[in-house]
């Protein structure tokens, strides 16, 4: 019998990780064509970091952003274009998208996620964008559900525009 992964809930094989998990399906997405580097590509990878904050390592500001880019992006107000460009900006220079040894921990939603990385995974590449989109309504609708707050002093995303 496994663990179960404390960040998204999920039951993880014997010696297994969700890392493990996150690498097989960026394979199975690489046998889907045209997902590799589209907007279905980013729904998994926020996803999967939404859903993991500690491993990530995410600053609450990252989080907040990432969050904000996949309703943004799931309700058609932004095209891939314009999240490569927020990302760009908003990783540029000085900023941190990582925390610091020995900053505080993010205050976040954990455990007991409705899908995840592992539900990606046992789909069958005819069945990868539909998954991956219902994956990515469930952590939206989890997230809105359960309002996570940052922690003081760890800040709020900055709002951005989209020039």
């Amino acid at each position: 019998m496994g663990t179960q992964c404390p960040e998204c809930g999920s039951f993880l094989p014997r010696g297994g990780s969700c890392q493990d998990l996150f690498h097989a399906l960026l394979l199975l997405e690489g046998e889907v064509p045209g997902v590799p580097g589209s907007i279905v590509h980013f729904y998994a990878v926020a996803c999967y970091g939404l859903q993991h904050p500690d491993s990530m390592n995410y600053t609450g500001e990252a989080l907040t952003g990432l969050r904000r880019n996949l309703a943004d992006a799931l309700d058609g107000r932004v095209s891939m274009d314009k999240l490569l460009h927020r990302t760009r900006r908003s990783t540029d220079g000085a900023i941190r998208i990582t925390r610091r040894p020995g900053d505080a921990k993010v205050e976040w939603h954990r455990g007991n996620w409705p899908m995840t990385v592992a539900d990606v995974c046992t789909a069958t590449p005819e069945e990868y964008v539909q998954r991956v989109m219902r994956w990515a309504n469930s952590v939206r609708e989890t997230l809105d559900a359960t309002g996570p707050s940052i922690s003081p002093g760890l800040g709020h995303a900055k709002k951005t525009t989209d020039e």
